[in-house]
């Protein structure tokens, strides 16, 4: 049975974020099984020429943007939705992050004819603000189905919630798009320097934790005198994580490379890499990690992760298998596990590149697809 999916999303490629991989991959595993797929979504932090050259490679898929106008940026989000529902007759819509499962709250004050459905990443379901808390459970609340990412993410809701219809599908990754990731060869392999070599790919924020690896490096130096971190991504707090660096007088062991020109740029930098370090750290005002796509993206070119405790990174990571829970705030343990990564090499590699294949979105897709059949049959 096919049918016809909108995918309502606040990140969409080829601007960056883990949301907009995840919706990303999800369209192009559900028009692959023939499906008609179409994508609602912000066009933020990339250039207009970038966003319009992608959508035309993609004619599969039927691509909306919304681009920032100030307070109509919220009408249009919702005048587009409601119009693409109507007009194409859509039999089910998948809202995914914030912004788009509150359009979902308001759409639900009408009568409807599809089904709906809410991929729960994690931050959108524990904002520290009451109100916008008490707004994103409403419109969740009204939801035919959850997809959480994680068991992380599932035990975040409030208990009334949690007893919603759901199921648990994890992130997964297209191993097409990372075999292509593989072959990039536009940066110098020499950028990546350091024995061993330290790698986080990820907006540069307090979510993703670099400040927790910079905070570790006197420690690992101290047995590591050759190590150097490699920060990768959106440099949005490098000043404030290079005021850390500066004090404690490890600038020399960390390079930020900013958000590489290209997404196959990644390939250099996850094949230079040793290790990859994701520490993840829960925020006071509810911003937190729901999965960790990096970590298969890593995995996938047989890195091992050290990953933190206490988020959604415990579920990207079998410990022991294809890397390393620690105490994020704890030099000692992040120490004592890149030392394993160092001794345990290519038995780490070996389970995590075959992590990496078990999460992939041919198998993922498919799991999407039974539970919209099923919905849909429900009618």
């Amino acid at each position: 049975m096919t049918y016809k999916v909108l995918i309502v999303t606040s990140e969409f490629p080829p601007g960056p974020g883990g949301i907009g991989n995840h919706a990303y991959s999800l369209s192009k595993s559900l028009s692959k099984l023939g499906n008609d797929v179409y994508v609602i979504s912000d066009a933020d932090f990339v250039k207009k020429e970038d966003v319009v050259a992608f959508d035309k490679k993609h004619k599969n898929l039927s691509i909306s943007r919304i681009w920032r106008s100030g307070i109509k940026t919220y009408f249009n989000r919702i005048t587009t939705t409601r119009n693409i529902i109507k007009k194409n007759k859509i039999d089910v819509v998948i809202y995914s992050g914030k912004f788009s499962l509150w359009i979902s709250g308001l759409l639900s004050l009408n009568k409807r004819s599809y089904k709906t459905i809410g991929v729960l990443h994690g931050s959108e379901v524990k904002m520290r603000n009451a109100f916008y808390r008490y707004i994103t459970n409403l419109c969740i609340s009204r939801l035919n189905y959850l997809l959480p990412v994680s068991k992380f993410t599932h035990s975040l809701l409030n208990k009334s919630l949690q007893k919603n219809p759901y199921q648990i599908i994890e992130n997964g990754i297209d191993l097409h798009e990372m075999a292509a990731l593989n072959e990039g060869k536009r940066v110098d392999k020499n950028k990546f320097i350091g024995d061993p070599c330290l790698l986080t790919v990820g907006n540069v924020t307090p979510r993703k934790g670099q400040q927790r690896v910079i905070r570790a490096l006197p420690n690992l130096i101290k047995q590591y005198p050759n190590l150097h971190y490699h920060i990768v991504g959106l440099p949005t707090f490098e000043k404030e994580f290079s005021t850390i660096s500066e004090s404690l007088g490890v600038n020399d062991y960390i390079t930020f490379h900013g958000r590489l020109p290209k997404r196959t740029d990644l390939g250099v930098a996850y094949n230079s890499a040793d290790c990859f370090l994701i520490l993840s750290e829960n925020q006071p005002d509810g911003d937190v990690e729901g999965f960790g796509i990096v970590v298969l993206e890593a995995n996938f070119f047989g890195l091992p992760v050290i990953g933190a405790k206490g988020c959604g990174i415990a579920d990207a990571i079998k410990h022991g298998s294809n890397g390393y829970l620690v105490d994020g705030n704890s030099p000692q343990d992040i120490n004592e596990s890149l030392n394993k990564v160092q001794i345990n090499s290519s038995e780490l590699s070996k389970n995590a590149i075959d992590w990496a294949h078990n999460h992939s979105w041919d198998y993922i897709g498919k799991k999407y697809d039974t539970i919209i059949n099923t919905l849909l049959k429900e009618k």
